[in-house]
């Protein structure tokens, strides 16, 4: 034994060790990736939710009309942005160059809706969008009519902080739905889980995860 210390590490034993560090490495990369994603997905979320508080509170301090617009409406391709619609008599319901006041850019590997192995476009608690057909691929809002098939991707804050649903014609903005009827949500999802940002009738965001243990959503 005595001799076989003096001797020091075999080839062999280095060789083991080489090995054992390079399964266990294998095995951690695909956990932290995993990780990663969720945390982006997440991140995601939050940042939906941010959306709907950051216009409504731009709203509320500048007294005027505010739009969150969702899934790169805008030919810079943002996912999301906030636009500054000027004052409620002459906002046009339109971007106009120099009216986006904040781009939120999107997140890698995560996208707009729900996975067919998750919610399913199963609406989430208190969502009052009536799009319901149009969860799976992000969105229960629809336009000012309120007709299902009219799905949007938007919504707008007046001076009140009340969310407003529209239908954009690109002279004025008179073609608003009425309050209490402007709520909603955004669905999100990196196929390993499933969010719902929904947005009330009064103005509040709520995120919500999808638990598939329960099959149903949690806050």
């Amino acid at each position: 034994m005595a001799e076989r210390r003096k001797q020091g590490i075999t080839i062999l034993e280095i060789g083991i060790v080489v090995a054992v560090m390079g399964l266990m490495s294998a095995m951690a990369v695909p956990a932290l990736d995993g990780l990663f994603t969720d945390q982006r997905a997440k991140g995601a979320a939050r940042s939906v939710a941010d959306a709907f508080m950051l216009g409504r509170a731009a709203a509320i301090r500048t007294g005027n009309t505010h739009l969150v617009i969702f899934q790169g409406a805008l030919s810079s391709g943002a996912p999301i942005a906030i636009v500054n619609d000027g004052a409620p008599d002459s906002a046009n319901c339109a971007v106009d160059p120099g009216e986006v006041v904040h781009t939120v850019d999107a997140e890698v590997d995560v996208s707009w809706g729900t996975s067919t192995g998750l919610a399913n476009g199963t609406p989430a608690p208190d969502d009052p969008g009536i799009a319901a057909a149009a969860i799976a691929t992000g969105s229960s809002f629809t336009d000012a009519s309120r007709v299902p098939l009219n799905t949007a991707n938007w919504v707008l804050f007046q001076p009140d902080g009340l969310p407003r649903l529209f239908t954009p014609n690109g002279s004025n903005c008179t073609a608003l739905g009425l309050t209490g009827q402007g709520g909603g949500a955004i669905y999100l999802t990196n196929t390993r889980r499933d969010y719902a940002v929904v947005l009330s009738n009064l103005g509040t965001a709520r995120v919500h995860l999808w638990d598939p243990a329960a099959a149903a959503w949690r806050n």
